[in-house]
């Protein structure tokens, strides 16, 4: 079985390998990677990587007219890694598959699915910055372990989805949460399962603009993907240097908030440590990969001390580290702040429409 993760990157070497031992752990066969305006060392520690064959790697430069994301996704869809898998997943960095069934590897997962489905529509789970401050070379699933409760269903942010699945079901190209579908008088409706198993109603797989579960019961018996969207303080605010391969979203103390969340304690990811850290240690063993990989970390580390001496950076680093954790609402008020948004994005839709 050929399975595909296709992501994007700007300037994430200290987290590269990693994420890559991790999903290579779980049974990714190809990694295809682009990479965009990096001056951390990311380039050359991945092209080491594609040197021993462990990815294929694509320097790429944005164009007029969508954001780079999206023109690396048009190119891959396009990719012959793509047509030779038999399922794919677009996934960032910060973000790990987190699989409960099986082996804990994806085609224990694919297993423990309908053979009917075309895809798997994986949910978020958001994790926070776990009282760090600094950057430091240690494993992100190791160093974050306090997340959003696996119940919750607000902020919008906590419902979003990735998935995977097969490039040859009735799909058009690559979407970052969830692939493009071809046009209904071409193709029949996709057939996707929740991270619990479970089909999913018709409407969320005849709106491909869904991307996700806001409002709706989390499913994670099987699978979710735990997302480390802020980490340390230090490495939010490189993040805020560097910005958004998908759109001009601020990453200010508004998407902190939104984000840091340690509320419960999870590590269950870390039944999948043993294989991940096997093939990280053999990763670097690889020629040259070690001394790239801290070259970035301490790129990382002097770029964190250069922007802590700007005032407005010194500014928001105290607010990040004052605002302090994330607070989730009671269930009965997630309820009601899921009903008030709905009602207000019918109320905007209404007046739009009649103007």
């Amino acid at each position: 079985m050929r399975i595909l993760c296709v992501t994007t990157v700007r300037d994430e070497g200290p987290y590269l390998l990693e994420w890559i031992a991790h999903h290579r752990a779980a049974g990714v066969t190809d990694f295809l990677i682009y990479a965009n305006d990096c001056s951390d060392g990311t380039i050359e520690l991945l092209k080491a990587l594609q040197q021993a064959g462990i990815v294929r790697l694509v320097e790429h430069k944005l164009e007029k007219g969508n954001s780079i994301q999206w023109q690396a996704l048009k190119a891959a869809w396009a990719h012959p890694l793509t047509r030779k898998a038999n399922w794919v997943l677009v996934s960032d960095v910060d973000e790990f598959l987190n699989i409960k069934t099986g082996n804990r590897t994806i085609p224990a997962l694919i297993n423990a699915i309908s053979p009917e489905a075309d895809g798997i529509v994986m949910q978020w789970r958001l994790f926070g910055h776990n009282g760090h401050v600094g950057i430091r070379d240690r494993l992100v699933t190791e160093a974050y372990t306090r997340a959003i409760p696996e119940t919750a269903t607000y902020p919008i942010s906590a419902s979003l989805c990735k998935t995977l699945f097969k490039p040859n079901g009735p799909f058009r190209s690559f979407g970052v949460h969830r692939p493009q579908q071809k046009p209904l008088a071409k193709a029949r409706r996709p057939i996707f399962v929740d991270g619990s198993g479970t089909f999913i109603d018709q409407d969320f797989a005849m709106d491909e603009k869904r991307i996700s579960f806001f409002g709706h019961k989390p499913a994670r018996d099987l699978v979710e993907v735990n997302h480390y969207a802020v980490k340390s303080v230090a490495a939010f605010l490189l993040k805020r240097e560097r910005g958004l391969p998908n759109r001009k979203k601020p990453i200010d103390l508004a998407y902190w908030v939104d984000r840091n969340f340690n509320t419960v304690e999870d590590t269950s990811i870390s039944a999948m440590s043993g294989a991940t850290k096997k093939v990280l240690e053999e990763l670097l063993f690889m020629p040259g990969v070690k001394k790239l990989h801290d070259d970035c970390v301490e790129c990382h580390q002097e770029r964190f001390n250069q922007l802590v001496l700007q005032p407005e950076t010194h500014s928001l680093m105290t607010k990040l580290i004052t605002a302090g954790s994330s607070e989730v609402p009671p269930p009965r008020l997630q309820r009601r702040l899921v009903a008030w948004y709905h009602l207000a994005q019918r109320t905007q839709k209404d007046s739009v429409e009649s103007t």
